[in-house]
Order: structure tokens, then sequence, then C-alpha cells
């Protein structure tokens, strides 16, 4: 299955530490010129981050987290007024102050959420990115059609009109179980709903390649030609013109132009 509306989610770090150190901006002519350059490229949604939730990572706390958005989002919005923004964050304060003071569209949040942030997304009318991140040693992908399956139901009871399913590439995957959950991503279309693929420059390509993720964007372009075809709608990206040519290369495979 290829969608013919794949698009693509430009990452923005407002962060010190997160594990691709190219995407980390915390000068406000980087920010400003790095939110410039994913529209440019295509990118349908800038994706802002301001804790690190890498493997290993000291989580900052929730003041840090609003000071780096307080700090980035206006310069943001300051060159791309109209273009819709995510919010990277698991916290439900921080999700609600991006939305009502920057509009932010959409809340990313790879905790797989609780009913405070649920009821959070549906007050607010903002789309919800939910992330599957259980550790299942026995059978991820029976695991995680349960875990999307019932979490569905009670955001949707929270009044979230705009799901989206990520299956969390990364987090609380071996290598193996994410190849595996890749392999079967295209059963996630039986929710209806558009599924995200994040593996940019992620561990599970620069730790097979032997690479660092710095030399990962080859494996990246080839991981996400292959969830194009299983059915992605969404692709969050380091490299948005890369990504973008991607998708319309595997769109023109299928006979999409």
């Amino acid at each position: 299955m290829c969608s013919m509306k794949t698009q693509v989610m430009g990452i923005l770090n407002l962060t010190p530490d997160s594990f691709f150190e190219d995407s980390r901006m915390t000068e406000a002519d980087k920010i400003r010129t790095r939110a410039k350059r994913i529209v440019a490229d295509g990118a349908s949604v800038i994706d802002v981050g301001a804790c690190s939730t890498r493997p290993g990572s000291v989580l900052a706390s929730e003041s840090q987290e609003l000071q780096r958005l307080e700090f980035g989002l206006p310069l943001i919005r300051e060159v791309c007024p109209d273009v819709p923004l995510s919010v990277d964050t698991f916290r439900s304060s921080v999700a609600e102050k991006c939305v009502r003071e920057w509009n932010v569209s959409y809340i990313n949040d790879i905790s797989g959420g609780d009913e405070i942030m649920y009821q959070t997304a549906g007050l607010l009318k903002a789309g919800y990115i939910l992330t599957y991140n259980h550790k299942n040693e026995e059978d991820m992908i029976s695991d995680m059609m349960s875990f999307f399956r019932e979490r569905i139901t009670r955001i949707r009871a929270a009044g979230v009109k705009n799901i989206i399913l990520d299956p969390g590439f990364g987090f609380n995957k071996t290598l193996e179980q994410n190849y595996l959950v890749m392999k079967n991503m295209s059963l996630l279309n039986t929710f209806d709903l558009p599924v995200l693929v994040g593996i940019s420059r992620k561990s599970m390509i620069f730790k097979l390649l032997g690479v660092t993720p710095g030399e990962s964007l080859n494996g990246t372009s080839v991981l996400n030609a292959f969830a194009v075809a299983q059915g992605a709608a969404w692709l969050r990206v380091h490299d948005v013109r890369e990504a973008v040519e991607t998708v319309k290369i595997v769109n023109a495979v299928n006979g999409f132009y």
C-alpha cells in the first residue's frame, strides 16, 4: 500500500543534547534559519522539541522545557507565522501552553499519554500523536495492536478528533524488534488512522550499519521508502528535502505523480 498523501514533518530541536548533533538549535538566528529551511524543503509541519528523550539522557525539568519553548516558538512564528507546528512533549501543562499561546496544532507525545493529556488534547481540539512505547519481550506486534486499540478508545472518549499513530521506533525496542515492527507496519492500516514513522538517523540504522548518526542518511531514506510503501501518512525527519524526494519516487513507482 502506498499513500499518495504522505507528508513530511521536519524536526527542530531547541535542545543542547539531542542524539543527532546537527539538529540542536539553541541560538536565535539558527532557529529562524532552520525553520525557514524546513518549510522551503517541503515539510508540511515543524515538530519542535525542547526535552531530549534519547536513550541515556537526563530529562530536562518542566521549567527548562518551557523556558526553551518560550524562547524558540516565538522565533519560529516570526518567520513561519502560518505553518502548522507540533510540540514534542509528554507534559500536558507544556502542551496546553504551546497550543494556547503559539497556535500549535499537534501534540507529539512519546510517552503514550494518560487521561490528563488526552483530556487536554480534546479540550484544545489539538491533534494527538499516540506513540507505542511498551517493552514487550514476547509478542511485540500483538502487544502493539492491543495498545493502540485500547488507547484509541480512551483518546476518542476524551474528545480528540485527530489521532495519529506512531509505532515508536527506538522506544523500548531491541534492534530486531524495531525491524519486526517495520516489517509488520501495514497492520496499523486496519485502524484507519494516519501513521507517522520517525526513524530518522536512529540507532536501528546506525547500529545495524556500524556507522554514526551523521552517517545514517542513506539508511534513513531506505527505511522511509519502505514506510511510505507500507502506507505511512507522515515521515518525521531531520533531512526534509531527502524525505520529500523519497516520497515522490515511491509514489512514481506506484503510478502517482
